[in-house]
């Protein structure tokens, strides 16, 4: 489907994006937007969120407001007040993360205090979040969680990164599962590398590549409940050539 048919298939909707002011998420907000939402875009540094702003302009027809707040904070309370103002939500897109120290380091080389640190900010964090923001979408509103392909494979010295995103994987299946179709639909993205600006700012750019807003198109179908995957809670989007699959390509 073209961009111009979906044109605001979200018009009237709310949807949250937690991380909105990384690559990918500033790609997500800007094909949500396109597509008529009303996007919150949740950050924890005010300049960011203020940079995202201008970037994304007058992209449209959809609106957006910022949000200065930790989604994955421990206590969700401040958050879920913060939110109430916007009522049910339609959609949520979790697309937070961190890729640790860029240092390639082994296992058996790896720190206890930097094992802790990963741990918390990249699977404690989405527990915190799946958390906080499921109950605030409407019962026939979806969640659109990302992880990367390091879940599936081995991922040698960046482990800790590979670890997370299997556990991370793992907990948002098993949300799927215990939800068992009572309540908002859960989706789960398993992604390759992704064409963002950060990205490309630095030579690290691949036309094979899905772009961000590419992922964000998706998630707008999957938030409207139509196309040929919104029956599918887990789906991966590795590279263009491959496609969207419902199991791990080969």
């Amino acid at each position: 489907m073209s961009e111009t048919s979906e044109e605001r298939v979200l018009a009237g909707r709310t949807v949250l994006v937690a991380g909105a002011t990384g690559g990918i998420g500033e790609g997500v907000t800007r094909a949500l937007l396109r597509q008529g939402a009303r996007v919150v875009a949740a950050g924890r540094d005010e300049e960011r969120l203020a940079r995202l702003a201008a970037y994304v302009g007058d992209t449209g027809p959809g609106t957006l407001v910022t949000e200065v707040m930790d989604v994955g904070d421990a206590d969700g309370s401040g958050v879920r007040d913060r939110l109430a103002v916007f009522g049910a939500l339609d959609g949520v897109v979790i697309t937070i993360g961190d890729w640790g120290n860029p240092e390639r380091t082994g296992i058996l080389d790896t720190s206890s205090e930097e094992w802790e640190r990963m741990i918390a900010a990249n699977l404690t964090s989405h527990f915190h979040t799946l958390r906080t923001l499921t109950p605030l979408l409407k019962k026939d509103g979806a969640l659109v969680h990302l992880s990367g392909f390091s879940a599936e494979i081995p991922y040698p010295f960046a482990a800790l990164v590979g670890a997370t995103n299997a556990a991370k994987k793992s907990l948002v299946r098993s949300l799927t599962a215990e939800l068992d179709g009572s309540g908002p639909k859960i989706y789960e993205l398993v992604i390759g590398p992704i064409r963002t600006r950060p990205r490309a700012a630095i030579g690290a750019d691949n036309p094979g590549w899905f772009s961000a807003e590419d992922l964000g198109r998706h998630a707008t179908r999957l938030i409207a409940g139509d196309g040929p995957y919104a029956e599918a809670p887990l789906q991966y989007l590795i590279t263009r050539a491959q496609g969207v699959r419902t199991s791990p390509p080969q």
